[in-house]
C-alpha cells in the first residue's frame, strides 16, 4: 500500500475509518517511559496530551502510551518511505488499551513488518482512537539512520 507523502495523512484516514486496526501480537504492555532516553517524544494533540509515543531508532523501538484518564485508546501509525522518494508504505497500526498508564512496544526483533528500513524516512502519526481524522492526531517524521 503506497502512500505519496502529501497523500499519507489523508489516506490513513481512509485506511481506517469504518476498520479496525491490525494488532499486533507481538506488542507488550509496560509502564510509560520518562521519555529522556528516547531519541524521539511526542504526543497527541489534544489538551491532555492523553497519548505519547516513544521512539529509540536502535532496534526499532516504537512504544505508545496512555497519559491520560480520558476513556480513549491511544493509536499509531507507522510508515515506511518507499524507494521511490515522497511514497510511504504502511508498515502497522499500533494501540495501548490497557487504560492510564498502559503502553504497547514494539520493536525489529518482532521481525517483520516491525523491522523498519535503515536509512530510510519513518512517519508516524498518534491519535487518541477510535478512528481517523481526528483533532488529536499528530505527524511526525524521522529518519531511521541508527
Amino acid at each position: 500500500m503506497k502512500r505519496k507523502r502529501i497523500a499519507a495523512l489523508a489516506l490513513a484516514t481512509a485506511t481506517l475509518v469504518g476498520g479496525g486496526l491490525a494488532g499486533a501480537s507481538s506488542a507488550s504492555a509496560s509502564t510509560a517511559p520518562d521519555g529522556s532516553s528516547w531519541d524521539h517524544t511526542w504526543t497527541t494533540a489534544d489538551s491532555a496530551q492523553g497519548g505519547t509515543v516513544y521512539v529509540e531508532e536502535h532496534g526499532d523501538v516504537i512504544k505508545v502510551c496512555d497519559t491520560a484518564a480520558d476513556g480513549l485508546a491511544p493509536r499509531i501509525q507507522v510508515w515506511a518511505e518507499t524507494s521511490i522518494a515522497g511514497e510511504y508504505a504502511l508498515r502497522y497500526t499500533g494501540i495501548s488499551s490497557g487504560g492510564l498508564g498502559s503502553c504497547s512496544t514494539y520493536s525489529a526483533s518482532d521481525g517483520g513488518a516491525y523491522d523498519l528500513p535503515e536509512g530510510d524516512e519513518i512517519l508516524i502519526t498518534i491519535w487518541l482512537g477510535p478512528s481517523l481524522p481526528s483533532s488529536t492526531s499528530t505527524s511526525h517524521y524521522y529518519l531511521n539512520d541508527h
